[in-house]
């Protein structure tokens, strides 16, 4: 798609801003071109010329100034005479810098009487410390007017850098600690002003929004005006505190966050496109090489190709990323035959000369990369500088052979054409968002976050050979199906018309490829494409150049080409038998790649790691000026983890706190003599190699996280941290913790019958090299080695050193951890479940080891069957067979001193009911029986990443996890988090459920932080910002009473889900229904309505809105005597009922999944019963009719009593219901199991039943006059914005609820609780309810009176057993 050559009217102030934009030294997501556009459509006014006067004649004076400390600056260390001009020189700057800088903010900004000191109040209010309390700022003066504060401003001495570090006890530079001072608790202002006098910068730092920062000189602004009058604009009085919100600068900003976001998210989509694009390349590359040569170039592992092709894309942003941050050798000679920079321009202006297809003929960018990665894994020589060998796999020829093997002719047996690395390179460099013109991409704008998150997206694809023609096609960008030509072929003959045909073809796709579902085309789209794309003029040209010269197949193809998705060249996306095609793996289905902004994993990492980095520090006093940072050598000691590490961003979140805290020390020590940028790159470094650890299951996903630690810790003249010892391939929870797990050959050692590997006969079978303990002391030693700097005398040979290194510790743990990997899959194969078959299967793999390990004729076969038997998973999964991560042997320079210090990050989510589907039921068992020491649930696999990471932690260790917020809710809690407390963990800060940052994802999060270690008394506890005295499994404040509720055996039998339908073919419209009866007066027998809990929320006399067909247990000869019903059950529902899973819904397809006997039987006497939505914000009981088909949306309670009514509409079970049920994103959804058998009730009363008939009688009245639904309803009741007599009704049903709360209270005999009803929030939802003191009372008795009974129940359940 070439780019417009024509610059229209419109993108005219777009090209003025980025003129200005260009010569700002930009940082984060600064100004962004759209924000500008719509609130400065004519681009930057020109500035007042009262204010270029007063620049005029201030600036001068200040030039001399400037110029005067440079020169003594300069000359300083030549004499002791010029040492004392330096030091003379600083005061006579700094009063000419004042004189400058007041003059600017009062007279050019125009902030006049209003620019003032920060004095008193204000100064107080953003005072912020350095993290150990030894170093205090303030701001310098502000903007104020009339109270409100619209930018701080800092004043700094001379720097080379605004961004570097400043010396001192706080490692932090000038935009940093503007940024503390912007997120102060008491602050309320977002943007901020750092200067030098030379250096200005704008700052913007908004709560839960990345920082963002940009520099400008102020020496340029007579040669540069348009920066000149941007700043002057922006930093405006009208522009920060004036006009309507929307068009302030705070605005500007977060609206230039959300298009960062958007830009990061359509990165993401171009990258993919650009993979599907090289893949295509290599394979049209091998197949003119067969062509030529007879040979295939490609590897047969189709899935290499796709690995190669993401390690082509990462080399590329590497380039892009180091070149435009200078961080890779500058001179002229590097940038004519290396590099990747101008290369994209290059490529347009070809393109706009000669065409792009004229691109097709060569390869030249093809070649440059190649040769700019072999100059980098091997060191180049110039004329006038030296490139060192970088190192690393991401530039290893040897690990994709195939991009640079040659053909006996001498030329590259794979060569990518121009014309495809035209797009690869504007898929990283041009951003096309919805809505707006592309835009350019800065790397210099992009954190190594946001560059690891749109690699992580490519996770969940791999490449597969086409064994037939199969279609690529239209749908939302990133999310297109692949469809074969045979499929359409057979769905054209069964649908006639465009709208069937196209809603079959998404019914397929939607079966074939789940992950797609909830983004594909609608159906009238997708219609319209197969219609009118025969229409399209280069129809016939582009069928010519996919079917290659296959006329049979060019008539297929054409009656799909306008449903046929082109490339990124405009080709069509057609796959013939053979060709290479990218595929989801089938993890994808389950995967949800979010990306995790850099503020998000910074302050997970400072939590957990400021309780090590001082001591005493936040574990022992919550005084900040009573903590100690530790020595830098103890500092440099300091392991950090992360489990699931995709892409690095908590590691690299890591670094750069450690290497903060790490300057510090030096700085305090005298050991700081760099430049204040060199030194921070050196403590990157040294902390990249000694302290971050990172394991994931995905061995791109390793790749992904080596690349960010390399980036964050790169120095232009030195290799690349040697980090590949430490980020290591394997699944965490599949593996040995403990030596004595191999020593025993069991993974309970306690529970091993048999002999250990040491006792196998008289010894004499043991191999000498697996001496485990022996060996992982000789591997801890090597690995400390490992773990040192690369040397800066002679790097190369450092590097070298280290890689053969490591192979040694591989080769001599190769044995050793192939018996632990046979301990794993010997208990795997049975679920690790504790018993006799265990026992046996360890004996036989005590057997296969001994004949592995003899010393004359050793045989490995049994013990390769057990394992390849065992680590073989059970279901399709992305693996062929499962890694295990062996951590006493992989990491025994870690695990041979207690474990980490810490442990950090976001585990991947799955819930606990996909993971039996995902993983196998093996795979899952062994998480309940080895992980969670048996105990059973429904848990999301965070669960089970939580009680590793507690195996794996010191026993000071602590922890920092981000995951979603059902880690505090249900099984997942109770097999996590409760497990962990019991054990003595301490939950030292949490935040229980919060809105995911970034716009594009819909999630609810939850951070938990922690340590096994002691926790003094005086130390502050926080929960969701506020102090508490301890914190509760729930991620709130803990009550007096502890442990979790039982189900009463008083409430078994009383509440049930209602009916699973599954299948949309039973619903039918009211009309229908009654015409079906007209036609047939026996389909009333069959034929109900149906209500769900949206009708039950939004209809006023809670009818439903729909009937449905319920043939209840009838056979299927009873059920085909329903003439009209049963031919649409079986027209409709049999189809999707043929391809599921489970066998009963198959075979009596025209029945209900679950017809809900028992709940059916229980409410058989009844004419009304009492329900509750599912999933609602209300959680309030209604009375409905018994005659119709409850859906299983609803809780359906097996009671018509008021009293009952009255209990479940209380403040006391709504407040039960939140604090132990799960949420849906903000709603409730309510477990009958889990909130009502456990919830203790009150005896029923007079008084209860009275209160429950006023609130029915009185609330359905309101209801049907108002034609208010239950949602709508409680929306009024709860909003604290209707003050009182503003609404009557809304008025009465406070009263009734304040007098049901009191009554129902009274019931349990609490009447001593005062309940003070008002406005509260509890979990994040504002409702008319009872007091924080009184619903945290009210809870802890609630709790005590479960335990009483529960005992109770218990002691005569024993009693009887006895009897």
């Amino acid at each position: 798609m070439s780019p417009t050559r024509r610059r229209s009217p419109a993108s005219e102030p777009a090209r003025m801003h980025r003129a200005w934009l260009s010569l700002v030294d930009a940082d984060g997501p600064f100004l962004a071109l759209p924000a500008l556009n719509r609130v400065y459509p004519d681009g930057i006014p020109a500035s007042a010329p009262r204010a270029r006067e007063a620049l005029r004649d201030a600036k001068p004076a200040f030039d001399r100034a400037w110029d005067a400390y440079q020169q003594a600056r300069e000359a300083a260390g030549r004499s002791a005479a010029a040492d004392a001009a330096a030091a003379d020189a600083l005061p006579a700057y700094r009063e000419a810098r004042d004189t400058w800088v007041d003059t600017v903010l009062r007279d050019v900004l125009g902030w006049g009487e209003y620019s003032n000191p920060a004095t008193g109040a204000l100064s107080a209010a953003y005072a912020v410390t350095s993290p150990d309390g030894r170093e205090q700022v303030t701001p310098t003066s502000a903007l104020a007017v009339e109270g409100r504060v619209g930018a701080l401003v800092l004043v700094v001495d001379p720097v080379d850098d605004l961004r570097e570090i400043l010396p001192g006890s706080w490692a932090a530079s000038p935009i940093d600690r503007m940024e503390s001072m912007l997120r102060a608790p008491d602050s309320a202002c977002t943007i901020g002003v750092v200067t030098d006098g030379r250096w200005w910068a704008l700052v913007s730092a908004a709560p839960g929004m990345m920082l963002a920062s940009g520099i400008v000189d102020a020496l340029t602004w007579v040669e540069e005006p348009e920066t000149r009058d941007a700043l002057i604009e922006l930093l405006s009085i009208r522009r920060l505190l004036g006009g309507k919100e929307k068009d302030r600068l705070p605005s500007l900003f977060a609206e230039s966050v959300l298009a960062a976001e958007e830009i990061t998210e359509a990165l993401g989509v171009q990258v993919r496109r650009a993979v599907e694009l090289l893949v295509a390349a290599f394979s049209e590359a091998g197949r003119a090489t067969v062509r030529h040569e007879g040979a295939d170039p490609l590897p047969e592992d189709a899935g290499e190709v796709y690995d190669a092709a993401v390690t082509v894309m990462m080399r590329v942003v590497f380039l892009l990323f180091a070149e435009e941050r200078d961080l890779l050798p500058g001179t002229a000679l590097f940038h004519r035959g290396y590099g990747m920079a101008g290369v994209l321009d290059a490529l347009e202006e070809r393109e706009r000369a000669e065409g792009e297809e004229s691109l097709e003929n060569t390869a030249r960018a093809w070649h440059r990369l190649l040769a700019t990665s072999r100059a980098l894994a091997e060191g180049a020589n110039f004329e006038d500088t030296r490139l060192p060998a970088y190192g690393g796999s991401l530039f290893d020829a040897s690990r994709f052979p195939f991009l640079t093997a040659t053909t006996a002719r001498g030329t590259l047996a794979i060569s990518i054409p121009d014309r495809v690395m035209l797009h690869v390179l504007r898929a990283v460099q041009v951003a096309r968002t919805a809505g707006h013109e592309a835009r350019r991409i800065s790397f210099r704008d992009i954190d190594v976050e946001q560059i690891g998150y749109v690699y992580e997206g490519l996770l969940g694809y791999t490449c597969r050979r086409a064994a037939e023609t199969i279609l690529g096609l239209i749908g939302k960008d990133g999310n297109e199906p692949e469809v074969p030509l045979r499929i359409l072929d057979d769905l054209v003959e069964k649908h006639a018309d465009g709208a069937s045909l196209a809603a079959a073809i998404l019914a397929w796709v939607k079966a074939d490829q789940p992950s797609l579902e909830k983004n594909l085309l609608s159906p009238s789209k997708l219609a319209k494409a197969l219609v009118t794309g025969n229409a399209s003029e280069d129809a016939e040209r582009a069928l010519i150049q996919v079917s290659r010269g296959d006329q049979a197949l060019r008539a297929s193809l054409k009656p799909w080409i306008g449903a046929i998705r082109r490339d990124l060249r405009g080709r069509p996306t057609v796959f013939q038998p053979g060709d290479l095609i990218v595929v989801e793996t089938p993890s994808r289905k389950n995967a949800g790649a979010h990306y995790t902004p850099r503020s998000l994993a910074e302050e997970v990492v400072i939590h957990a790691l400021e309780p090590l980095v001082y001591r005493p520090g936040p574990y022992q006093t919550p005084e900040r000026s009573r903590w100690r940072r530790l020595p830098a050598g103890e500092l440099l000691q300091l392991k950090v983890a992360d489990i699931a590490c995709g892409s690095g961003a908590f590691l690299v979140a890591a670094a750069r706190y450690l290497a903060e805290r790490l300057v510090e020390a030096w700085q305090e020590e005298g050991l700081a003599e760099e430049s204040p940028a060199a030194l921070e790159r050196r403590a990157l470094r040294e902390v990249v190699a000694s302290c971050l650890y990172g394991v994931d299951i995905n061995p791109m996903a390793i790749e992904m996280c080596k690349l960010s630690l390399w980036l964050v810790s790169l120095d232009p003249g030195l290799p690349f941290s040697f980090v590949d010892h430490k980020v290591r391939v394997g699944n965490s929870l599949l593996g040995v913790i403990d030596l004595r797990q191999v020593e025993r050959l069991h993974i309970a050692p306690s529970q091993a019958d048999g002999q250990g590997l040491f006792d196998l006969d008289d010894g004499a079978h043991a191999v000498d090299g697996l001496a485990l303990a022996d060996l992982a002391k000789a591997m801890e030693d090597e690995l400390r080695l490992l773990s040192e700097p690369v040397s800066e005398n002679d790097p190369q040979r450092s590097t070298r050193a280290k890689a053969k290194g490591l192979a040694r510790v591989d080769d001599h743990t190769a044995l050793a951890r192939r018996v632990a990997d046979g301990v794993i899959a010997a208990g795997l194969e049975l679920g690790g479940g504790p018993g006799r078959k265990l026992n046996a299967a360890y004996e036989d793999l005590m057997v296969a080891v001994e004949r592995c390990l003899r010393v004359e004729k050793p045989d490995d076969a049994m013990l390769n069957a057990i394992i390849e038997r065992g680590l073989s998973p059970t279901v399709e999964t992305d693996y062929q067979c499962w890694t295990c991560l062996h951590w006493p042997l992989v990491f025994p320079d870690v695990m041979n001193r207690g474990g980490f210090d810490t442990i950090v990050g976001n585990p991947p989510f799955l819930g606990g009911q996909k993971l039996t589907g995902a993983m196998g039921r093996n795979v899952r068992d062994w998480y309940v029986n080895v992980l969670a020491e048996g105990r059973r649930g429904s848990a999301d696999l965070v669960a089970y990443f939580l009680l590793r990471t507690f195996s794996l932690m010191r026993s000071t260790g602590t922890l920092g996890l981000i995951a979603t917020n059902t880690v505090a809710q249900g099984d997942t809690r109770m097999i996590g988090l409760d497990q962990m407390v019991q054990k003595d963990f301490t939950i030292t800060r949490a935040i229980q459920s919060e809105a995911w940052p970034v716009g594009s994802a819909n999630l609810e999060y939850a951070d938990v932080w922690g340590t096994k270690g002691e926790v003094s008394a005086q130390s502050e506890i926080v929960c969701d910002g506020a102090p508490v005295r301890r914190i509760s499994t729930l991620l709130e404040p803990a009550g007096r009473v502890e442990g979790n509720p039982e189900r009463l055996t008083e409430n078994t039998d009383m509440a049930f889900q209602g009916c699973i339908v599954l299948g949309k073919g039973f619903i039918l419209d009211p009309n229908e229904a009654a015409m079906w009866v007209e036609k047939d007066p026996r389909n009333v027998e069959v034929l109900f309505p149906y209500l769900n809990g949206e009708d039950l929320n939004s209809r006023p006399d809670f009818s439903a809105s729909r009937w449905v067909i319920d043939f209840g247990m009838c056979s299927r000869e009873e059920a085909s005597s329903y003439r009209e019903p049963f031919a649409r059950v079986l027209k409709t529902v049999k189809p999707q009922r043929d391809v599921v899973k489970i066998k009963y819904r198959r075979q009596y397809w025209w029945r209900f999944a679950a017809w809900a006997p028992s709940m059916r039987k229980a409410i058989a006497g009844l004419d009304e019963v009492l329900v509750i939505a599912l999933v609602s914000k209300t959680v309030m009981p209604v009375r409905v009719p018994t005659e119709q088909v409850l859906s299983h949306k609803l809780a359906v309670f097996a009671c018509d009593e008021y009293a009952l009514e009255a209990v479940l509409s209380s403040s006391l079970h709504t407040s039960w219901v939140f604090r132990y049920t799960s949420t849906m994103r903000t709603d409730i959804n309510y477990s009958p199991s889990d909130v009502f058998e456990t919830f203790p009730r009150p005896e029923s009363s007079e008084a209860l039943d009275a209160i429950g008939r006023t609130l029915d009688t009185e609330r359905r009245e309101i209801m049907l006059r108002r034609s208010l639904g239950l949602t709508r309803l409680y929306n009024l009741v709860n909003d604290p914005g209707l003050a009182r007599d503003t609404d009557l009704d809304v008025d009465r049903m406070r009263e009734i609820h304040r007098e049901l709360d009191r009554i129902v209270a009274a019931a349990y005999g609490w009447d001593d609780i005062p309940l003070d009803h008002g406005f509260h929030t509890y979990r994040k939802t504002t409702r008319w309810t009872i007091s924080p003191t009184a619903r945290v009372e009210l809870l802890d008795r609630l709790l005590e009176e479960n335990h009483r009974r529960a005992a109770e129940s218990a002691s005569r359940s024993a009693r009887r057993n006895r009897a």
